[in-house]
């Protein structure tokens, strides 16, 4: 039955209406709804009091009811509203001067359909006047002449008394709930705009950092390697093969600082899902030790490697790649020459929990808070006078969260740092 209330109601709307728009088409099926229920009613009444063309009359109704919802459904909203306040006027003055029943008071409640389904003023108050007219001529009419059809009980006084105030009451109940429903959508619009506000700004303030970054952290060390390699001339065969090795090793910094710029700018400005699958931990640390072999032999630095090959985390493969290069990048940038590097790889409750410790400079308190946090964005140098965005451990933080993860920091000045990050183990 709910169900069926909702439908009728909701007949004729489409979802490219203006909000105000459907209001006026859902109180005017509201009222229809109504009046078809009273009508059936009153029918029913007069055929059991044997008042067989007040009951006709009352049917008729129902039918220009029916008449409406379907003309609603097909979309003749002007017609339909037109229709419902004249088949009002023109019903309630009949009856009114045909039985002398008191109807005619439905002509009060007929203004308030007026104001509520009608835009033009003058046409309201055209209307208005109309409707005004035809109760003050039933009034007087009445007061001075007997009915047209037949007199009713003084019973069907007080119906039609107490149908004009219920109805009068519901109209006024509907209205409030309707400006209390206006009331939510505004703000619940209001909330939409401010959050896109927000993320408007956010966009904004995320382009700039992405312009300040390439404007100043990339180019600094690509402007530094290109006037080294304006010597090239002056140097001898020993000296140029040692700078060959810094300026590939520095070109390597700067593509991975290019990587992690565009893919940080990409999740801010388009997002990003994850593909997650069971993958080897091993592989993927043992492939990045062949990538960085040439920097760990660089800064004479150790890499060993705790992991079983049968480790798996549930996660996108390509991210987790990401992650683990960014780390081994930062412990090899921050670690001094001869120093040591240990990937560590085990399975905490259920997780599986990777680690990557260096025997590198370390940090302050004051300094870790500040490293995922984009508003105090910084970068710092290498052991080696390496370079970088200073966007690798945003990078590492926000595909770790992605991949429905976490990351952990240890580190104190001097001793090191260990970051570790901690994974699903399994899609469960």
């Amino acid at each position: 039955m709910k169900s069926f209330v909702k439908h009728v109601i909701n007949t004729g709307i489409r979802p490219e209406y203006p909000f105000e728009e459907q209001k006026k088409i859902r109180s005017l099926n509201v009222g229809g709804l109504i009046g078809a229920v009273l009508a059936v009613t009153y029918c029913g009444l007069n055929i059991f009091t044997a008042h067989y063309l007040l009951a006709l009359c009352y049917f008729l109704l129902l039918l220009l009811i029916q008449v409406i919802f379907l003309l609603q459904h097909y979309g003749a909203r002007r017609l339909v509203r037109f229709m419902g306040i004249f088949g009002i006027i023109i019903f309630c003055g009949f009856i009114g001067l045909g039985y002398q029943n008191s109807t005619e008071l439905l002509l009060l409640s007929n203004v308030a359909v007026i104001v509520l389904l009608l835009d033009s003023w003058w046409l309201i108050g055209v209307l208005t006047l109309l409707d005004m007219f035809a109760f003050i001529f039933v009034c007087i009419y009445n007061a001075g002449h007997p009915p047209l059809i037949e007199p009713l009980p003084p019973s069907r006084n007080i119906i039609s008394v107490i149908s004009f105030f219920v109805l009068t009451g519901m109209a006024l109940l509907y209205y409030k709930y309707e400006q209390q429903r206006y009331r939510e959508r505004l703000e619940a619009l209001n909330r939409q705009n401010e959050e896109k506000a927000l993320r408007l700004e956010n966009l904004n303030r995320a382009k700039e950092k992405i312009l300040s970054i390439l404007a100043h952290d990339l180019r600094q060390p690509l402007t530094s390697m290109k006037s080294l390699l304006l010597l090239d001339e002056d140097l001898s065969p020993d000296l140029f093969k040692d700078f060959a090795a810094r300026a590939r090793n520095s070109l390597d910094n700067v593509l991975l600082s290019l990587e992690n710029t565009l893919r940080w700018s990409h999740t801010q400005l388009k997002g990003m899902s994850a593909n997650p699958r069971y993958c080897s931990v091993y592989d993927i640390l043992d492939q990045l030790h062949d990538q960085f072999t040439p920097q760990l032999q660089e800064k004479q630095l150790s890499f060993s490697l705790s992991v079983t090959k049968d480790t798996l985390a549930y996660a996108d493969a390509d991210h987790l790649a990401i992650i683990l290069r960014n780390l081994l990048s930062n412990a090899v940038k921050f670690t001094p020459r001869e120093g040591s590097i240990t990937a560590t790889v085990k399975a905490v409750n259920g997780e599986v929990e990777i680690s990557m410790a260096d025997s590198g400079i370390g940090m302050d308190a004051p300094l870790q808070e500040r490293l995922f946090d984009l508003e105090q964005h910084f970068t710092r140098y290498g052991t080696d006078n390496e370079h970088g965005t200073g966007l690798g451990l945003l990078v590492v933080k926000e595909l770790t969260e992605l991949n429905h993860g976490r990351v952990h920091l240890s580190s104190e000045t001097g001793k090191g740092s260990v970051f570790s990050i901690l994974l699903p183990a399994s899609a469960t």
